[in-house]
């Protein structure tokens, strides 16, 4: 009796890991639709589908973006000026999920976006579940990777 109890014990624990990530894979799925949603519509310049997939308070904090010596920090209202004046955006990119971090309401996610007439970009994004329990780019840092 004691063994089949061990042995029962052992069990839940080994399979406890693929519960969690079990767990996972429906929230990962979601935050990888925002993120591909997003892109297409940035691609397009599609502003009003771009705003359904920011936060309020989205910025975009670029460190020495393309040689430059300083953080540049961008918020919603400018980067959808930009965008709409042609100055970003309009490029598509192929998109690899390197990593999807969650912690309850929050996600970081680690991605690369590579594309045969732009530079490639490393990005970080930072999103987060609204009041509304959907899921918002609050904050992108993104690294650009110059093409030889």
């Amino acid at each position: 009796m004691k063994q089949i109890l061990i042995l029962a014990c052992l069990g839940t624990i080994i399979s406890l890991p693929t519960c969690i990530a079990q767990n996972k894979t429906p929230m990962e799925n979601e935050i990888k639709k925002v993120v591909l949603n997003l892109e297409s519509a940035t691609a397009k310049r599609d502003i009003s589908e771009i705003e359904k997939y920011l936060h309020k308070d989205y910025r975009v904090v670029a460190n020495r973006f393309k040689g430059a010596n300083k953080v540049t920090i961008i918020t919603k209202e400018m980067y959808l000026s930009m965008m709409q004046a042609g100055k970003i955006g309009g490029t598509s990119y192929t998109t690899e999920f390197k990593s999807i971090s969650i912690t309850d309401h929050t996600a970081l996610v680690d991605l690369v976006f590579t594309s045969d007439i732009s530079s490639d970009m490393h990005k970080y994004l930072i999103l987060i579940l609204d009041e509304n329990d959907q899921w918002k780019v609050v904050s992108d840092i993104p690294v650009v990777i110059e093409k030889n």
